[in-house]
């Protein structure tokens, strides 16, 4: 079931959107920003059903108990849209915006505000984001647009400009932890959190057993390659069936915490804390020169997540200069 209602760490923004929209002064556009996991979709989705709602609570959040509320819960109202990629990765094309801005489609059915959520926002390709421009551009009145981005950089500067800004940075720890322990998450938040740079959403997906267990693979499956103990296009093939995103953030993570370790063994700052000591063994094992290059490699492939890739060459590149790393430090001993 989809979560509504904003969390903690929202509240003063969304107590100021309710003042705007009580004074009818809600922007035409809110470009919502932050980091992947800290709950900006689900702010966005509790935003629309509040300005759906005919009978909202005190506080702004829908009732949940109206005929918009109904309507919003199946996803059939009629002032409400949603654009988001086909299949993850994928890019949002100009015919999905087209469908909602043009003709009648920004015109409120119920006599209300018409919403659209566009999420990532990031994912709409050169066309899509020119046609919403034009209607950036000539706002229709009682329309709101809520793009939701965890990479704004990548929308174009005119569509950023045209809209209201709003970013949430991570919550502090001590209000994460709470949170965390309020909806009952097994496991140490402190190394969730960690593992999720803070992000509380992301924290509490990755409680899941199954996906820690994966991690710890993986990580056996990384040492493996560098000790020249795994073959790097087979395993590229396992790791192709992952997430890839969260591999990425693993594999940088690893790379990273190796090089923090090789500077000082003491550091506390880790984003794999319970890794410690495999990660100072892999620092120790390989020359910073060769982590700092293994480690662009990976920023560079997860720079280009969005654009269409192939999951298993990507990988396969990415573990063969894994491999290839400890050959040149050889060559050079």
């Amino acid at each position: 079931m989809e979560e509504h209602g904003f969390l903690p760490w929202q509240a003063e923004a969304w107590q100021r959107l309710q003042a705007q929209r009580r004074d009818d002064r809600l922007p035409h556009a809110l470009l919502i920003t932050g980091a992947a996991g800290i709950g900006k979709g689900r702010f966005a989705r509790s935003l629309a059903a509040s300005l759906l709602c005919s009978r909202p609570q005190e506080d702004g959040t829908a009732c949940g108990a109206c005929q918009g509320c109904h309507w919003f819960r199946a996803g059939s109202h009629p002032d409400y849209g949603r654009l988001e990629p086909e299949e993850p990765g994928k890019a949002i094309r100009v015919d999905a915006v087209r469908t909602f801005v043009d003709g009648e489609g920004l015109t409120s059915q119920a006599g209300g505000y018409k919403l659209l959520v566009i999420e990532p926002a990031e994912a709409m390709n050169q066309a899509a984001a020119n046609s919403l421009l034009k209607t950036l551009e000539e706002p229709v009145p009682w329309t709101l647009m809520l793009l939701v981005s965890s990479d704004p950089g990548r929308l174009p500067a005119t569509i950023r400009s045209r809209c209201q800004r709003l970013h949430f940075d991570v919550p502090a720890p001590d209000l994460a932890r709470d949170w965390l322990r309020r909806q009952g998450v097994d496991g140490d938040p402190d190394l969730l959190l960690a593992l999720a740079a803070g992000a509380p959403l992301k924290a509490r997906e990755l409680a899941d057993p199954e996906i820690l267990a994966e991690r710890s693979k993986l990580l056996d499956e990384f040492a493996a390659i560098l000790a020249q103990r795994e073959d790097p296009v087979a395993l590229a093939a396992r790791w192709s069936r992952l997430p890839l995103e969260r591999l990425l953030e693993w594999y940088s993570g690893w790379l990273i915490d190796s090089l923090r370790l090789k500077a000082d063994p003491a550091v506390r700052d880790l984003i794999n804390p319970d890794q410690r000591k495999r990660l100072q063994a892999i620092g120790e094992r390989v020359e910073s020169d060769q982590l700092y290059r293994l480690l662009d490699e990976a920023y560079r492939v997860i720079r280009s997540l969005g654009t269409p890739l192939n999951p298993q060459l990507t990988l396969e590149d990415l573990l063969l200069t894994l491999a290839a790393s400890i050959d040149r430090q050889r060559t050079r001993q």
